[in-house]
């Protein structure tokens, strides 16, 4: 993306300036983390390479189209804070569903992977015709997570996934999500505000400021894979937790905060 700028209308007619001049190159495969402030237009960034929404200015292309196009040939797998899945299917029911309404569409382009094989690696083998309401948190974000990744898509966004979760549930869910990332090397783009999840998932971790909402630095995390739990207590982890946190205190003191 080179340039992107994306206004709001606020309810007295002015602008709000969500993103501002915002320039960045995403490599293929590889896995990028969005930090900063609230209000800094992480999760904007997010509608915007998806085609969820327009830039006001600027270019976006992703794998050489549009977001739009790109969504048009489901380029993209999606995992929100929340979920979202439907309480009247099973984890099995919600992790298919795509594939079916997929089909029945006539997109045949894809090939189904071994969906009840992902989620037997997940943890969730037991669990595969349990509704929702029988799961944790942490079940029901796997299943997101098993659903988006099960669509095989060029780029997967990922809105802080695990903001809602216990500690130890979410350095779990980070390990699964790696191993998965690890075999299908799709795209990933994944807002977060911890900067040990930051560090420990990425290959880049992109900081911004806000209003408006701008990169201010791009930090390359060089750490061996696979990252496994050990990892977090190496010198040099901390070191880059340290980078990041001494960025992220630029990215406040250069922007209005907004509480």
């Amino acid at each position: 993306m080179h340039g992107v700028r994306r206004l709001y209308e606020q309810a007295d007619l002015s602008e709000l300036v969500a993103l501002d001049d915002i320039d960045l190159t995403i490599e293929p495969g590889t896995f990028v983390s969005i930090i900063g402030p609230s209000g800094c237009g992480k999760s904007t960034l997010l509608r915007l390479i998806s085609g969820q929404e327009s830039a006001d200015a600027g270019r976006i292309t992703v794998c050489g189209l549009t977001p739009k196009e790109a969504a048009e040939a489901k380029a993209f797998g999606f995992v929100p804070q929340s979920p979202a899945l439907l309480p009247w299917l099973s984890v099995l029911g919600n992790v298919t569903l795509p594939h079916r309404v997929n089909r029945r569409g006539g997109n045949r382009d894809r090939d189904r992977p071994d969906l009840e094989a992902m989620l037997r690696e997940v943890g969730l083998g037991e669990s595969l015709h349990k509704l929702p309401a029988e799961l944790s948190g942490g079940m029901k974000q796997r299943t997101a997570i098993v659903r988006a990744f099960g669509l095989r898509p060029d780029v997967l966004l990922l809105d802080e996934p695990f903001g809602a979760l216990d500690e130890f549930t979410r350095e779990a869910l980070q390990e699964q999500l790696l191993e998965l990332w690890e075999q299908t090397r799709a795209t990933v783009v994944f807002v977060t505000h911890s900067i040990s999840e930051a560090v420990r998932l990425s290959d880049k971790v992109v900081v911004m400021a806000p209003r408006p909402g701008r990169i201010t630095d791009v930090i390359d995390i060089d750490l061996p894979r696979p990252r496994h739990q050990e990892l977090l207590t190496s010198p040099e982890f901390h070191a880059y937790e340290l980078a990041l946190r001494g960025s992220l205190r630029d990215a406040f003191s250069h922007g209005e905060v907004v509480s």
